[in-house]
């Protein structure tokens, strides 16, 4: 018999892949994934105890940005996919438990959020390591200033 997290998890991985076709929609149109970045970061003001992943959340939005600009392509195309499926889903009001519902209603975009970032986490440190190897090169790059 599954354990409760075990069928949430389930039907949340559910409702995200229905998201799958329109994540491909957005990774395609810069202008319109920054649309959807700008509620993305709106709605988070409203979902509770997001404070010690927002970094994580900050990270998988700079990748996303760099993977539609072609400057970080060393991920997974389904790594992606899957980060703006769960964008796609917070920003939705009308997802498995509707925003109108008051708590509860962001509770699920919360789970999804956790869900996501946890799904993706080593993508994540790789994609750390490249921005940092990339500050690194831009530095060393820099003419130093004249003593």
């Amino acid at each position: 018999m599954k354990s409760r997290k075990e069928y949430s998890e389930r039907k949340l991985l559910k409702e995200l892949d229905k998201n799958k076709d329109k994540a491909k929609e957005y990774l395609r149109d810069n202008d319109k994934m920054e649309k959807l970045f700008k509620r993305f970061e709106e709605k988070l003001k409203l979902i509770p105890k997001v404070g010690g992943e927002l970094s994580n959340i900050a990270v998988l939005l700079s990748m996303i940005r760099a993977y539609a600009l072609k400057q970080y392509t060393q991920v997974p195309l389904g790594t992606i996919v899957f980060g703006i499926a769960g964008i796609i889903y917070v920003v939705n009001p009308f997802d498995l438990i509707p925003d109108a519902i008051p708590v509860v209603g962001v509770l699920d975009d919360a789970a999804v959020l956790g869900l996501v970032l946890n799904a993706l986490h080593s993508d994540l440190q790789d994609y750390r390591k490249w921005r940092a190897e990339q500050e690194k090169q831009r530095k060393e790059k820099q003419p130093q200033a004249a003593e």
